[in-house]
């Protein structure tokens, strides 16, 4: 008869008790790391958004320069961007030469122009949306009404 003690027991496979110990060890390892990239995704997501949003702020600007150094019109503005897909996307642009807003009457123009993205599609920018601002000034150069 062969000795029992001195023989010896290969295993197959894993205990309960050790797939139940690493399976707690991955939650509690996994959890964590899947909250993180989360919370990261959704940074990324806003600021791609705040990004697109100077991208427009940008171009809004500058066409505003270029009409406003050619004609000296002043006034408001305001607009989307429905055409290249993003009806959220509001722009509003303000154009004066008025000492109050920043400028001189017939010498100097600002232009201050936002853009926002409209999240709840009223039309109006309501605290708590992206919102981007950008201003500039122009002159009243002769060369620019030469250009016309």
């Amino acid at each position: 008869m062969r000795n029992f003690a001195q023989r010896k027991i290969r295993r197959r496979g894993f205990s309960l008790l050790e797939m139940a110990t690493a399976a707690g060890l991955m939650a509690a390892i996994l959890a964590p790391a899947l909250s993180v990239m989360r919370d990261a995704m959704a940074q990324s997501r806003i600021l791609h958004r705040r990004s697109l949003l100077a991208n427009y702020a940008v171009r809004t600007l500058e066409g505003e320069c270029a009409s406003v150094a050619g004609s000296w019109a002043t006034g408001t503005s305001v607009g989307t961007y429905v055409a290249e897909g993003y009806a959220n996307i509001r722009y509003t642009s303000a154009r004066s030469d008025a000492f109050v807003d920043g400028g001189l009457p017939d010498q100097l123009i600002n232009i201050q122009v936002t853009v926002y993205d409209d999240a709840n599609v009223n039309s109006t920018l309501d605290a708590g949306e992206l919102r981007v601002d950008y201003r500039t000034k122009i002159a009243k150069l002769t060369t620019y009404e030469n250009e016309i």
